[in-house]
């Protein structure tokens, strides 16, 4: 009965139904696992004041350009099916040493283990999702991609729900030892499930690298590929500004939800409630978008039109904001915004990757989700105290960067679009023979 609800609200092709359902169950687990720990987190790096977070923030935007590094030289020696479970493996005992800690310490152990702790599961975050994203580019096909990719969004926003509801519920009984161990089996689970996948698409051909029963090749290159590629080419670097563009504005939106919730009342439960309040709405918002709208609009409406729905809310809700800052314009606007980049064009951002080679799902794709990503927040903290000293609204600054970001998302689609038609011009690539018929040809980062 629930497999025949799921086929009438997602447009399943003959053999997708098992790979995106177990796709989807996947990205459940690991996010399930992340936000059982983002409040501990998150009370750790509040040890030493709200002035230290600064400081762990700009300590982990540096640790993100030695992890990419790190990250790229391993993925250009691995193969794929190797690479994605290592990665949820070394986070398992990474979390394994953090449980060890607070087991043996307790309430003894040093402040720099907090602190060690928030900048490693900050970093963490990124890499595991854009591993994850990198992975469903990789063996979904482009058109799969749109079809698919919104329903498999709906089980890491299911999973989001139920880490913050069991670390609300059970943190006071299970304390921090029982959040680790937890999240231990649920990324293991997640790691476990990869694996899975992985075989599957094999034996399904969905990904067209290989011949039938022969492994994928390497990721293959340097580990600064990434990088790389992304300033030679146009496509990623537009890619890179939207990122960067969306998480700036983020910024500036988070501290004016801030201002504005702290003028309203001083009692923490009462600002507590507000924030989960918010939360809570962009969460069931963003399931409804994704289960009954995401597929259908993408197909519809395209790639960029869909990636524009985010910065077209931004420009309306920062207007708004400006002309009648209260809570209730704020609580729209965030629950808005969060509820269409997850469920509209975050998934429309995820398939533009589905077009590009192989070492750029995850090099290129994992730079610009977590330095570029962390390098926004930095800057648009240094531009909100900038603002502010002169004294003017947020709008002002935010609105054009909206429109500039609008004006980039159809450029995006545009390019996603004739991706496939430029490659076909291209001289095949002896690294992947005999590719499926339909399936889309890894675009040359130098194309103009």
């Amino acid at each position: 009965m629930i497999r025949r609800f799921i086929e009438r609200v997602v447009d399943f092709a003959p053999g997708e139904f098992g790979p995106a359902v177990l796709s989807a169950l996947y990205f459940f687990c690991l996010l399930f696992g992340y936000f059982m720990l983002r409040p501990l987190r998150d009370a750790l790096g509040l040890e030493h004041g709200v002035d230290s977070l600064q400081v762990l923030f700009l300590i982990t935007l540096g640790v993100m350009v030695i992890a990419n590094l790190a990250f790229g030289f391993v993925a250009s020696r691995l193969e794929r099916r190797v690479f994605v479970p290592l990665v949820y493996g070394f986070a398992v005992l990474c979390i394994g040493v953090f449980l060890a800690i607070f087991l043996v310490r307790g309430d003894d152990r040093s402040a720099l283990v907090g602190q060690v702790f928030y900048v490693w599961l900050s970093v963490f975050n990124l890499f595991a999702v854009t591993v994850f994203w990198g992975f469903m580019a990789d063996i979904f096909r482009r058109e799969q991609g749109k079809r698919l990719f919104g329903f498999i969004g709906v089980g890491g926003t299911a999973g989001a729900i139920c880490g913050s509801a069991w670390s609300l519920a059970l943190a006071d009984t299970l304390g921090a030892t029982g959040l680790f161990g937890c999240a231990m089996l649920c990324v293991a689970m997640a790691g476990a499930i990869a694996i899975a996948l992985d075989r599957m698409a094999e034996r399904r051909s969905m990904i067209g690298h290989a011949d039938e029963g022969e492994p994928p090749p390497r990721i293959g290159g340097a580990s600064w590929e990434g990088i790389r590629d992304v300033a030679r080419s146009p496509y990623l670097m537009g890619i890179a500004v939207y990122v960067g563009l969306f998480t700036v504005l983020s910024t500036f939106l988070y501290f004016e939800k801030a201002r504005i919730v702290e003028a309203l009342t001083t009692e923490t439960d009462s600002r507590v409630q507000v924030y989960a309040g918010i939360e809570l709405g962009g969460q069931m918002l963003t399931i409804v978008l994704q289960l009954f709208i995401t597929g259908r609009l993408m197909r519809l409406l395209g790639v960029g039109t869909l990636l524009a729905v985010v910065p077209a809310v931004t420009v309306i809700g920062f207007v708004g904001l400006a002309a009648v800052p209260s809570l209730l314009v704020i609580a729209v606007f965030e629950a808005s915004r969060r509820a269409s980049n997850h469920a509209l064009s975050k998934p429309a951002r995820e398939t533009l990757f589905t077009v590009v080679p192989r070492a750029d799902k995850y090099k290129a794709k994992s730079f610009i989700d977590t330095f570029v990503y962390r390098g926004g927040d930095a800057v648009g903290t240094l531009a909100d105290r900038g603002i502010a000293s002169l004294g003017v609204t947020v709008a002002w600054v935010a609105v054009p960067l909206a429109a500039g970001a609008l004006l980039l998302s159809f450029w995006l689609g545009r390019r996603e679009e004739l991706t496939p038609d430029a490659i076909a011009r291209m001289p095949p690539d002896p690294a992947t023979t005999k590719p499926l018929a339909d399936a889309p040809q890894p675009m040359a980062t130098t194309t103009p």
